[in-house]
């Protein structure tokens, strides 16, 4: 295994992940809390988890997710990442958004400050303002797949997409195999295959490392199915 390819690979799908892990966003329309715990697989093997808190008041919506990632090979460490977001939506576009994280020993973040126009953003890299409705990689929400381009929560960076309907296909998790509805994401040099069930509820994401390793993000609950 190319470590270091891996580990570009992993990096990247973590920080397009953060948000869209508000899993259903929808569901807690009524004022209720909702938590979701996610688990994070390469190769079948475990490498971490995504922790998410949604709460919504008024038709605003909060997001906290806090993300913790060890890849290791013969027990050795290899590759560490921290992450925690802090988000505001209204009306299925970001207000606001803090973020810190540790990508193994690289430090990044970004704050925010919404005006009538635009995002203005201050990350590591500097300032820019973003126009118009801006959304993250969020998967809950089936309006990402008409998006053309996208914010990336760790570096602020605003992507181009391009995102396919591949139609149904059978998806396995856990060895249950699941008839669901896939979509596949480019962004940049990323290929990222999306899975929803037939009411459209996301339901996983998987990705070939250009070594042919997967990477899996699945849910700890699967009573959905």
């Amino acid at each position: 295994m190319n470590i270091w390819k891996t580990r570009i690979l992993i990096a990247t799908l973590i920080t397009l992940f953060v948000t869209e892990l508000s899993l259903a966003t929808t569901m807690a329309q009524n004022g209720q809390q909702q938590t979701w715990n996610f688990r994070v697989m390469l190769d079948d093997q475990p490498i971490g988890s995504h922790k998410v808190r949604v709460d919504s008041s008024d038709g605003n919506i909060a997001v906290h997710t806090i993300a913790n990632f060890d890849v290791r090979i013969l027990f050795i460490p290899v590759y560490s990442y921290e992450h925690e977001a802090k988000e505001n939506w209204n009306d299925g576009c970001i207000v606001a958004i803090n973020t810190t994280t540790d990508d193994n020993g690289e430090k990044y973040y970004i704050s925010s400050k919404k005006d009538t126009q635009s995002l203005s953003l201050n990350t590591h890299d500097g300032k820019s303002n973003l126009d118009g409705c801006v959304r993250t990689f969020a998967y809950w929400d089936v309006n990402l797949l008409k998006s053309d381009r996208l914010l990336n929560t760790q570096t602020g960076e605003y992507l181009p997409v391009s995102i396919t309907d591949m139609g149904f296909r059978n998806l396995d998790i856990d060895g249950k195999e699941v008839r669901a509805r896939s979509f596949r994401l480019v962004a940049e040099e990323m290929t990222i295959d999306l899975w929803y069930t037939k009411d459209m509820r996301w339901l996983a994401l998987e990705s070939i490392t250009d070594t042919g390793s997967v990477l899996r993000y699945l849910p700890e609950k699967t009573a959905y199915f």
